[in-house]
């Protein structure tokens, strides 16, 4: 959307977007230990969790609708001499076989759209992930201090005039929501996290596409 691909062009805009999260970072000695290969980046930003996975030997593969990010991205992966296979592209359309991904990471992306735009993308993640295969995402919470600023488009989902990031459509969830959205899906941990600045919640999820491992933490 355009409205990133405005922020990802300024030094200032990217600042708070070059490290890579802990919940992503802490779960990598699991994926590397289950031997998961293919892996795809949606919503790649700048490529911070694209150019980690890579280092950690994994194939990545990586979608987001801004050209600013793109060239970045590949910027970055030629200096950190790695490869990486990134497009631009819709995350409710991927241009994947089905069953061919190991891990889709999901950070700060699956939130931004209207419910059926959201419901759409999930079944898209689904379908490319392979049996088993895992989930690594976040979704925004009820608990963040911006939910419900701006006009309520749909319930749930808010807009924000003008602001440069949230003037696109962002969906609030709850722990009850959540289940039925990634229904396809085993919860294996699933918690509201404050995290950034003070007032920012976020699900942090992991989940796997087989029906294993029902308990969630």
């Amino acid at each position: 959307m355009k409205e990133w691909d405005e922020i990802w062009q300024t030094e200032e805009g990217r600042a708070w977007w070059l490290e890579p999260e802990s919940f992503v970072v802490g779960h990598l000695p699991r994926f590397k230990t289950e031997a998961l290969e293919q892996v795809l980046d949606l919503g790649f930003g700048l490529g911070r969790h694209s150019i980690l996975l890579a280092k950690e030997g994994f194939e990545v593969y990586g979608i987001d609708t801004s050209p600013a990010g793109l060239q970045f991205a590949l910027q970055w992966a030629e200096r950190e001499d790695v490869a990486l296979d990134l497009a631009l592209g819709d995350m409710s359309q991927l241009p994947y076989a089905s069953d061919f991904f190991d891990l889709i990471l999901a950070w700060n992306v699956i939130y931004h759209g209207t419910v059926e735009y959201i419901w759409r993308t999930v079944a898209e993640l689904e379908r490319c992930l392979r049996p088993g295969g895992y989930l690594l995402c976040s979704l925004i919470s009820t608990m963040h201090d911006q939910c419900g600023l701006g006009e309520e488009i749909e319930k749930g989902t808010y807009v924000i005039p003008e602001h440069e990031e949230k003037s696109y459509p962002h969906h609030y969830f709850d722990r009850a929501e959540i289940e039925p959205v990634l229904g396809g899906f085993t919860l294996l941990e699933c918690e509201d996290v404050g995290g950034g600045r003070p007032g920012s919640y976020h699900w942090q999820i992991l989940a796997r596409v087989d029906g294993q491992d029902t308990e969630a933490r």
